[in-house]
């Protein structure tokens, strides 16, 4: 049938399906443009010529496929790796497939109407939180590209996010990480060792007795005060913000991210640590999932009294079986 002699209301359940089964679809519709031919010499073999899609139809069927592709490869992008860290392109993916569904005037009204729904759901099934936004600035490469759409809507800015996620990760600063930062704390220490040295000897000095001592007294007195109400030479300044504030500037290119932060250690210690916890999370979960199907495979109607022990033994060699082979 015609999509146009479609009912309104079914068509539109139709559009839904597509984005709510957009895999099962792509498949069918893959599966259909390889044999068309075939179908259509089928179709008017046994006469069922109301069967055979037009031209116009056909064009539809290639633009679905070409449009449902962009979310297949971003699924499969985000759940291929085991090894490489995903979950920095997270965001990156999100900013392709909303510039790839904005709306032409050469495509068909279809195509326009998935795209416009795709878009109402985009929120919803590809959300952006402050995770997102942490993982994308722990990718160097990617500093300088426009998220201030992202930042508005998170209510955040980048130094921000990365802090947040600093304390909720409870990475907090060590003096012991940075020679430079080690140096800055302890002239403050110092600073404020003698701002209470001066202190206690200012309320000595500041006592009644005291004003009917020699002059000397009240020349140290003097010297208190001018030390108390003269501005720090030295700002206090947070090691953590400092260090956020010199990578958010960093303008360089790096094709392995991870081996970048192996070597940005001693540069950027805290963030290092930040990444090894953002990084390492998967973009999707598609890793769980298929844990939970191996253990399906591990434990039959024939192994039923395995230790969970054992069952967690089996299931690290299978993933890792691959590392057992010799080299």
């Amino acid at each position: 049938m015609s999509t146009n002699q479609t009912d309104p209301e079914t068509f539109h359940t139709l559009k839904k399906r597509v984005l709510t089964r957009w895999n099962t679809i792509l498949i069918m519709l893959r599966s259909y443009i390889d044999k068309i031919s075939g179908i259509e010499v089928l179709l008017q073999r046994l006469k069922y010529f109301d069967l055979i899609l037009s031209a116009t139809e056909n064009q539809i069927i290639y633009d679905l496929v070409e449009f449902l592709g962009l979310l297949e490869a971003a699924t499969t992008i985000l759940s291929a790796s085991k090894s490489y860290t995903t979950m920095n392109l997270y965001l990156l993916l999100r900013m392709e497939i909303e510039s790839t569904s904005n709306i032409t005037e050469m495509e068909s009204p279809v195509i326009r109407e998935l795209k416009i729904l795709l878009l109402d759901n985009l929120n919803k099934r590809f959300p952006v939180v402050s995770l997102h936004i942490c993982a994308f600035l722990l990718d160097p490469t990617q500093l300088k590209i426009d998220i201030t759409r992202y930042l508005a809507q998170n209510q955040t800015t980048k130094e921000l996010t990365l802090l947040d996620m600093m304390k909720k990760f409870r990475i907090h600063y060590d003096p012991q990480v940075s020679t430079t930062t080690t140096e800055n704390t302890s002239i403050s220490s110092h600073s404020s060792a003698r701002t209470a040295t001066s202190s206690s000897n200012m309320k000595r000095n500041l006592s009644i007795e005291n004003l009917n001592e020699p002059v000397h007294s009240l020349k140290k007195l003097r010297k208190n005060l001018i030390q108390k109400h003269t501005p720090s030479s030295l700002p206090v300044v947070d090691p953590i913000a400092n260090e956020i504030e010199k990578y958010l500037k960093l303008d360089v290119s790096c094709d392995d991210l991870l081996e970048f932060w192996r070597l940005s250690g001693d540069t950027f210690p805290h963030l290092k640590r930040l990444a090894q916890i953002i990084l390492a999370i998967p973009a999707t979960s598609t890793p769980s999932e298929r844990v939970f199907s191996t253990t399906g495979l591990i434990l039959n109607a024939k192994r039923t009294m395995l230790l969970p022990e054992s069952v967690g033994k089996i299931q690290m060699i299978h993933d890792n079986y691959s590392l057992l082979k010799p080299t």
